[in-house]
């Protein structure tokens, strides 16, 4: 498989759940001309030259990236199979209303769409409809494949390095290891409290959002890619307004990022009207009733300034030093060592773009646990993990080792990209060891139990009991909204 192929079924991938998107969240006039608008669209990037690089994906690597993708998805807990974080309780909520409701999801019936970004459940709800149950395997095989292509993304990114690969999804967890040996020593390095300044790495992320994890390792890998061989960025624009329908702020992150590097891209190269509209305008026209449906809320998310939520600014300037800027100091110090020691690299300007997002994003709040943070970050930590580990797989080990000239340089760079590793490894030792499997010999008290899929009502209601009353309204819609008025289809009752 040649990369062009790999950038073509990542974008059909994407695309399928924005097709049934089409078919049910909008009424006629829209979806004929959003699905016309995505198929064009699909042929035009088929069809056109891209300059990718001439080097071929081997179906080694390809049965890696599957297997991994397999044992991760398992891992993750989204299949039942091991060990569930507490999120998974709304996942699994998401399916059953999909599952047992007409589309598009409405709370209660004939009120409002629901405004949440479904676009992960749809194709594994589609054959669990057909099946007349949940069909765990269609959620395995949907969830292993996007994974899969995120993966091989990465990994031809970085010279088919897998190991690297690996070490990209656990970069953001410094700030963890680093608070663990603190707390061993009962050292507090702040106090928690309820809105938190603190990234996680993709690999966490996994445990608790594999909804977002796809989007984010995709649209992380495709858009590195694009930075290392200096290919147009415009390419990513519509795989960017596919991914919103699957996770706004990661894919809403890239966006900016994206930006960001056209506008620098464009002073160099030029830009023309016809190339504007093609590339970048069209796409994003896609994505608009998306958007649209997202604006459609009753309230507006919880959003502001990091400090006018913290009663202790004291306490959130060490929560920030801790959890942000040790990491950013982290970062910065391999890619220096790095530069210094004269190993391939990428340009400078999206690696501190990068660095500036890292330092910024904290620093305000948007959504209810500060979603832009935590899932933002998702896509720009992938970028940061390959900015930081691509000199060292860019060479053989000897004249990587040579140009370091050993010592502390090695040293330091060992240990910034390894240590992160060690939150993921004890994260799948947890699903090793309590899964469906363990379960047959584990004592009755101490066995996994998997979260049920109907164990209430509706999605309402499991957020309402199992959070908050304002988590749960946090996903209906506004009567009267735009999107109600002229997008959305008419309400059952209105047949």
């Amino acid at each position: 498989m040649r990369n062009k192929t790999l950038y073509t079924v990542s974008i059909i991938y994407l695309l399928i759940p924005n097709i049934i998107y089409y078919l049910y969240w909008v009424n006629y006039t829209f979806s004929i001309a959003g699905i016309a608008l995505l198929i064009y669209l699909l042929r035009k990037c088929i069809l056109q030259e891209i300059p990718f690089p001439k080097s071929f994906i081997h179906l080694k690597d390809i049965c890696i990236a599957l297997s991994l993708a397999v044992g991760l998805t398992l891992a993750s807990g989204i299949t039942g199979f091991a060990f569930q974080t507490m999120d998974h309780w709304c996942h699994n909520a998401k399916f059953q209303d999909l599952l047992q409701n007409d589309w598009p999801l409405r709370f209660p019936a004939n009120h409002p769409v629901m405004a949440y970004y479904f676009g992960y459940y749809l194709v594994p709800v589609a054959v669990s409809k057909m099946a007349g149950y949940i069909s765990t395997a269609a959620i395995l095989i949907w969830t292993s494949l996007g994974i899969a292509l995120g993966l091989l993304w990465i990994c031809i990114s970085l010279d088919r390095k897998w190991w690297a690969a690996l070490l990209v999804l656990c970069a953001g967890d410094f700030p963890r290891v680093f608070k663990g040996i603190a707390s061993h020593g009962s050292i507090q390095l702040y106090r928690y409290e309820d809105i938190g300044v603190e990234h996680w790495s993709n690999l966490e992320n996994l445990f608790w959002a594999p909804n977002q994890f796809i989007p984010s390792l995709m649209l992380g890998g495709m858009l590195f890619h694009m930075i290392r061989h200096r290919l147009d960025y415009a390419l990513l624009c519509f795989p960017i307004g596919l991914a919103l329908w699957w996770a706004a702020f990661p894919a809403l992150v890239v966006g900016l990022v994206t930006g960001v590097l056209l506008v620098f891209q464009w002073i160099r190269w030029g830009i023309t009207f016809q190339r504007l509209f093609q590339q970048v305008l069209l796409p994003s026209i896609a994505a608009v009733p998306v958007l649209l449906l997202f604006q459609s809320h009753p309230h507006p998310p919880e959003n502001g300034l990091i400090w006018e939520f913290r009663s202790d600014i004291g306490n959130l300037l060490q929560e920030y030093l801790v959890n942000t800027v040790a990491d950013v100091l982290l970062f910065v110090l391999v890619y220096r060592i790095s530069r210094r020691a004269g190993l391939p690299g990428i340009s400078p300007v999206p690696f501190w773009t990068l660095i500036c997002i890292t330092l910024l994003f904290p620093l305000v709040r948007v959504g209810k646990v500060n979603d832009m943070l935590l899932r933002g970050m998702m896509p720009v930590l992938i970028l940061i993990g390959c900015c930081l580990l691509y000199p060292l797989t860019s060479q053989p080990l000897s004249k990587v080792l040579a140009a370091l000239r050993g010592g502390v340089n090695c040293i330091i760079i060992m240990l910034a990209l390894a240590l992160p590793a060690v939150v993921g490894i004890g994260r799948l030792y947890r699903a090793a060891t309590l899964n469906r499997i363990t379960a047959l010999w584990s004592p009755p008290n101490a066995r996994f139990v998997a979260i049920p899929y109907d164990a209430y009502p509706s999605l309402y209601e499991t957020l309402r009991q199992r959070w908050s009353q304002q988590e749960a309204e946090q996903y209906l819609g506004k009567p009267n909204s735009f999107y109600e008025k002229y997008i959305a289809p008419p309400p059952a009752k209105d047949h």
